[in-house]
């Protein structure tokens, strides 16, 4: 133990806070974008799964990229409005939301092609034994500047927030609260935190740290700093009036509370996203429940007539080798599937929690359109679909078991990501409906 002390530095992770206090209320004021440039829009959510979900989604948003939409010049990856994700997700997600569909390509070489996993300690061994039981084998020192040297180079959140970009949501888990931390100005302005000068790399990373082979990424809760009076209180507390709260969304807005109120809530310690919300679509409802028209764009829901969420799930959860014979699994083999086992359930009940929801939100945005003033009579000339992508719905058997042999890594071999980026393609366009989505568009 002395000897793996010594290698080890006998020093625990690096966890200063990554984040700044909020100087001026004005900071927290949205910036408008501009429409999105047609009738249609998507709301593409990625789940977690490593360079698994970003290659599978990948592969999706090149299919997207590759369908003409309804304006001249423009195709569907044009009208993500929205781009969410999670873990290996948000690697994407971010990377679209920064450089839009003409960096599609970059994605593959900057991430897809490259190891990831070369700026962190992944051996097992004593020195990272003591690491991990200190509070993380990797800290902020590793991945995030991986992922800002070679994927986002120095941006920032409020760098997101411009003209033409889908709009980024991405969440980490706050372990205090047992909650979603959604890396946007509501939240930042929960803890009077700066917003628009976090680094992106450092809410990627948050998203894909998985505890013990990652310490978590702090944030400084700075509610010492901010004026009671202050318009950013408010924010936190915003929910659609015109439906019950629900248990989910109740705990939710009780935990901004606590940013406020918990004198013990000093410092946020954020962890992987998948903890509470693997696939993305629990995020989307808390959004939806903030009120019409989020999660879209205020320009992007006013002139929107055929909206589609997609939802990415790159999960492997059947299968395997555990079942051939009486024997104990591994160790490996035993967390993989226990952890599986804890996210399959909550993932799908968000996801036909997310389907349920649908109408009714669709409804109050119609609500918000014609209310407004100078509404047009087309206000009402919306319709909302959904279409989920899984690869734990392949059920060719050699497929499958190649599938499951692609663990949660943050590296693929080249032809690993090139069979996973094509699959995601192929799977979309055979979703029904899709199909009917584009006869929609057709029909225009």
């Amino acid at each position: 133990m002395a000897l793996a002390c010594f290698l080890a530095g006998c020093a625990a992770p690096d966890t200063r806070p990554t984040n700044a206090p909020l100087e001026l209320v004005t900071g927290a004021l949205p910036t408008a974008s501009p429409p999105q440039g047609g009738d249609v829009a998507i709301v593409l959510a990625v789940s977690g799964g490593g360079a698994r979900s970003a290659a599978f989604g990948y592969g999706v948003l090149a299919s997207l990229a590759r369908e003409p939409s309804t304006a001249a010049g423009r195709n569907l990856a044009d009208d993500v409005a929205v781009a969410a994700g999670v873990s290996g997700g948000a690697m994407l997600a971010s990377y679209f939301a920064l450089y839009g569909p003409a960096g599609l390509p970059g994605f593959k070489r900057d991430f897809l092609a490259r190891n990831a996993e070369a700026s962190l300690r992944t051996s097992f061994g004593p020195a990272n034994l003591l690491r991990g039981y200190r509070g993380g084998v990797n800290d902020r020192n590793g991945l995030p500047p991986w992922l800002d040297a070679n994927l986002y180079h120095g941006a920032t959140l409020g760098m997101l927030d411009r003209p033409g970009r889908p709009k980024l949501v991405i969440h980490a888990t706050d372990l205090y609260n047992r909650a979603p931390f959604i890396f946007d100005r509501a939240s930042f302005a929960a803890i009077c935190s700066n917003f628009d000068d976090y680094p992106l790399a450092y809410a990627v990373a948050a998203s894909a740290a998985v505890p013990v082979a990652f310490a978590p990424i702090t944030l400084r809760n700075y509610r010492s700093k901010c004026p009671p009076d202050a318009e950013v209180a408010k924010a936190a507390a915003a929910r659609s009036a015109f439906r019950p709260e629900t248990l989910l969304e109740q705990e939710y807005r009780e935990s901004l509370d606590r940013y406020r109120s918990a004198d013990d809530l000093n410092f946020l310690k954020l962890y992987d996203g998948g903890l509470v919300d693997g696939i993305g679509t629990s995020t989307l409802l808390h959004l939806l429940n903030r009120g019409a028209p989020e999660p879209l764009p205020a320009e992007t829901a006013s002139g929107v007539r055929h909206l589609l969420f997609v939802v990415v799930d790159a999960s492997t959860r059947l299968g395997g080798n555990l079942s051939e014979t009486p024997d104990s699994p591994s160790a490996k083999d035993a967390i993989v599937a226990a952890t599986d086992a804890l996210m399959n359930v909550p993932n799908l009940q968000s996801f036909d929690e997310l389907r349920r929801r649908l109408p009714s939100w669709r409804q109050e945005v119609v609500r918000w359109r014609c209310d407004k003033a100078g509404a047009r009579a087309s206000c009402r000339d919306l319709d909302v679909s959904i279409v989920r992508v899984a690869l734990a719905d392949v059920r060719e058997p050699a497929t499958a078991r190649r599938i499951l042999a692609l663990h949660n890594t943050l590296a693929l071999k080249p032809q690993d990501a090139a069979f996973l980026s094509d699959l995601g393609g192929r799977l979309l366009v055979q979703q029904p409906s899709y199909r009917r989505f584009l006869q929609r568009l057709g029909r225009d």
